[in-house]
């Protein structure tokens, strides 16, 4: 049985001295880097859209190229994780 690489519980949404926002630990990285791809492509998706609207074409592109970034950058993560799992789980 091949071992899951598991995801560390890390905050991302500190204010002042409290974390408001934590990503979930102990949850398989693919299942969570699948969530990503999901909600990377839905924004993608949205931001298409409004990058025919006029009045926000430009602000959307800029968004829209750091949005397609980030999900190129999920879309390698993916790939390494399911390499890494099919050699045996994580080094």
């Amino acid at each position: 049985m091949k071992t899951p690489i598991l995801t560390i519980e890390h905050p991302y949404s500190v204010f002042g001295q409290g974390e408001l926002l934590s990503a979930a630990g102990g949850v398989p990285v693919a299942d969570s880097l699948d969530a990503a791809t999901s909600y990377l492509e839905s924004v993608c998706a949205g931001l298409r859209s409004l990058m025919t609207v006029t009045e926000c074409t430009h602000e959307a592109t800029l968004v829209y190229l750091a949005a397609d970034a980030a999900l190129a950058l999920v879309y390698a993560s993916h790939a390494g994780i399911e390499a890494a799992i099919s050699e045996g789980g994580a080094a």
